[in-house]
């Protein structure tokens, strides 16, 4: 008992001490959290300092803000220079030199802004709207995250020092209490006699154990003992009837036995019907084994294009190596790249078109589709494939492209002619009726808009037919943009809208052909022009895009483009709604035309646009080489 006491005490007076050296530990971490988020407010206070007086000086130009700006930055170096000292998380230095780098990104282009070149005015007032207001709220975001982390973490600290404080008072008053009860119980354990009644216990258990139920326990006392003795006489009952059900469940499962043959003897039956139904349905249909990679089922429509699968490992390897899968444009897939591993990781595949080669020189395009097979723990188990010949929708497609190139051909002849006549009145109309000389202006007009439109349409079937022929030579950049921006100065003047270009210095010349990359850009201003508003400005400018290319940015000041509405956009004869799209009309071919001819020149086209604020369409060209 004395033991038990002295243990006791010893216990609590180790459990006190390491509390409170983790209370002092909390303590530390408290004044450091506390410091650092005062320094925090601090930097988040220069900041804010540090942009106003920038705004000032910059639309001032005085002297002494500029002064004022150096001392702000110098104090701004020391204070985020002592920070990081008190930070041993290693995301919150990370934040806080990505928020250090932001603010030197603005504090670079703000001391760029106070050259003596850039003087107050107009220019300043752009640059604060269009160049640090955007990066200054970036900033501020990211210091009252930052300010909100620390106040969470100072609030955590202070938390943990409460409860470590509640501990230490209630483990020094409760180790005693427990050390008393501890003692208690072991005066009355050790007073019983237990020795006799565990005896017969244990003498009773092994004659259960024998199988005999039969057994005589001690009388059944209302201390632990006489619960011990209850518990065992309950067990010795829970044995009993345990035996009992597992003779009738054995029963049970010979019964269950019988039904489940004829519950299979009918599932074999339903699998013979889904075999006939499957076997009948015109798309070919495959079913792939996750674990051998194997086909485990295919119907006669499968079979009749693809042939049957061969049974050794070498052989099936040579069979499917036999035939070549691409895509409708021709780039070549691998049949278990493209399928069984896509499968495999759970990719649902919906109305896929490929071509198929087999090794008989047959091309036979499909449309495929196809989802994974889940077993009961949903791991993959397999894969079911569904493709579909679909000859018959390319030839349609053939002839539909063959029909619309004719008939824009049998059009444009009559309408070259129609066009030449309207010239020739225009110009012998000096003393025409003034109503006469404008019908015939508008009759001139449509027919251009007529050919245009053929023309567009004429391009995009022979984009489709693969005949179109590029005539790609090294061409200077101020030439591409000079050209351009003639084929739309007059569409410009007429809207009164101002033309601009910009060209980077040092660009170098690009490896296109001149006409449709000159047809690229022309499409691209005109867009703009039907969308800019009036006393607006169009800005075409070419820069350096990394070491390869050569990048035409069109920007306009209109409406902008919704963010859901921008995969329309390169679609053909696809148009926006919308009555400043209705206005403008078209036969949404010109953007189709543009994507496809600049990827036909190995480069790319993509589009910036904010609601509100305009949009700048940008094509990537290859550099001359």
């Amino acid at each position: 008992m004395v033991g038990v006491v002295i243990a006791a005490a010893f216990a609590q007076t180790l459990v006190v001490l390491q509390i409170e050296s983790r209370r002092g530990a909390t303590a530390a971490a408290i004044d450091r959290a506390l410091w650092r988020y005062e320094n925090q407010l601090h930097l988040g206070r220069l900041v804010v300092e540090l942009e106003s007086v920038h705004r000032s000086c910059l639309v001032t130009g005085s002297p002494a803000l500029r002064a004022e700006y150096g001392r702000l930055w110098d104090l701004y170096e020391r204070t985020v220079t002592l920070l990081p000292q008190s930070i041993d998380e290693p995301d919150a230095k990370r934040d806080l030199a990505s928020l250090d780098g932001l603010i030197r990104e603005w504090h670079l282009d703000a001391s760029l802004a106070l050259m003596p070149q850039a003087g107050p005015g107009l220019e300043a007032s752009r640059w604060l709207d269009a160049v640090s207001e955007p990066r200054m709220r970036r900033i501020r975001s990211e210091l009252d995250r930052l300010e909100t982390r620390e106040r969470n973490r100072l609030t955590e600290q202070r938390t943990t020092a409460n409860r470590q404080a509640l501990q230490s008072t209630l483990l020094t008053l409760g180790i005693p209490a427990v050390a008393i009860v501890m003692l208690l119980l072991l005066v009355a354990f050790v007073a019983r006699i237990l020795l006799d009644p565990l005896a017969a216990v244990a003498k009773s258990a092994r004659q259960i154990s024998g199988g005999n139920f039969d057994v005589s326990l001690p009388p059944a006392s209302r201390d632990e003992i006489g619960a011990l003795v209850h518990a065992f006489r309950d067990m010795s009952t829970a044995v009993q009837r345990r035996q009992r059900e597992v003779t009738g469940a054995l029963a049970r499962e010979r019964e269950q036995s019988e039904i489940s043959a004829a519950l299979r003897t009918k599932a074999e039956h339903e699998h013979q019907r889904l075999l006939a139904t499957i076997e009948t349905v015109p798309v070919a249909l495959v079913i792939v084994d996750a674990a051998s990679g194997r086909i485990a089922l295919q119907n006669k429509a499968a079979g009749l294009l693809v042939g049957r699968e061969p049974e050794g490992e070498a052989e099936r390897e040579a069979y499917w190596t036999a035939f070549r899968v691409t895509t409708r444009e021709g780039a070549p897939l691998s049949v278990r790249e493209w399928g069984a591993q896509r499968l495999m990781q759970g990719a649902v595949i919906v109305g896929e078109e490929l071509v198929v080669h087999h090794p008989d020189n047959r091309e036979i395009p499909i449309l495929v589709s196809a989802a994974p097979l889940r077993g009961d723990d949903g791991t993959i188990v397999g894969g079911v494939v569904a493709f579909q010949d679909i000859t018959s929708l390319y030839e349609v497609d053939r002839l539909k492209s063959e029909f619309v190139s004719i008939v824009s051909h049998e059009l444009r002849t009559p309408l070259t002619s129609i066009k030449g006549a309207l010239q020739l009145l225009l110009d012998e109309a000096s003393s025409a009726h003034p109503d006469h000389v404008m019908l015939m202006n508008v009759a001139l007009s449509n027919t251009d808009r007529l050919v245009r439109i053929i023309n567009d349409i004429l391009d995009v079937s022979k984009i489709e037919a693969g005949k179109l022929e590029l005539n790609a030579r090294p061409h200077e950049v101020a030439e591409v943009v000079k050209l351009s921006l003639q084929n739309v100065e007059q569409i410009a003047s007429g809207s009164l809208i101002t033309l601009t270009s910009s060209i980077e210095a040092g660009v170098p010349a690009v490896h296109v052909d001149l006409d449709r990359t000159i047809q690229m850009v022309v499409n691209l201003l005109s867009n703009a022009l039907k969308f800019a508003p009036p006393r607006s400005e169009v800005t075409l400018s070419a820069r350096r895009h990394g070491d390869d290319f050569v990048a035409f940015d069109v920007t306009d000041h209109g409406k902008g483009i919704p963010p859901e509405k921008i995969g329309l956009l390169f679609q053909k004869f696809q148009q926006l709604d919308g009555a400043i799209t209705r206005k403008a009309r078209g036969t949404g071919l010109g953007l189709a035309i543009v994507k496809a001819l600049v990827e036909m020149q190995g480069g790319c086209v993509s589009i910036d646009s904010e609601v509100g604020r305009g949009s700048t369409f940008t094509v990537t060209v290859p550099v001359a080489r």
